[in-house]
Formats: structure tokens, C-alpha cells, sequence
């Protein structure tokens, strides 16, 4: 079943939580999981001799 379908679950929880979360998750998953991903290929291709 599709989620836009089947919904979501509401959960009753204040702004200052939401927000809270929200910017741990997307804010802070945004910034710092890009520089490993890149850290992560560099050592690869390094790895391998292809730079």
C-alpha cells in the first residue's frame, strides 16, 4: 500500500520536540553524511590506484 494511501501515524508532541528531531535527522544527517560518503570514495579510489 502506498504511504500517501495508507497514511501516517499521528503522534501528539510538541513544536519545540518536533523541531528538535527533525533537525537531528535532516539537519545533522545532511551536513555530516555527505563528508563521509566523499571520504569514503576518496579512500577507495585511493585504494585501488586509480588517482
Amino acid at each position: 500500500i502506498p504511504l500517501a494511501l495508507k497514511g501516517v501515524a499521528y503522534r501528539p508532541i510538541g513544536a519545540a520536540a518536533l523541531l528538535r528531531r527533525n533537525l537531528l535527522i535532516y539537519g545533522l544527517g545532511g551536513l555530516i553524511l555527505p563528508f563521509i560518503g566523499i571520504k569514503a570514495i576518496d579512500v577507495v579510489v585511493a585504494a585501488l590506484h586509480l588517482a
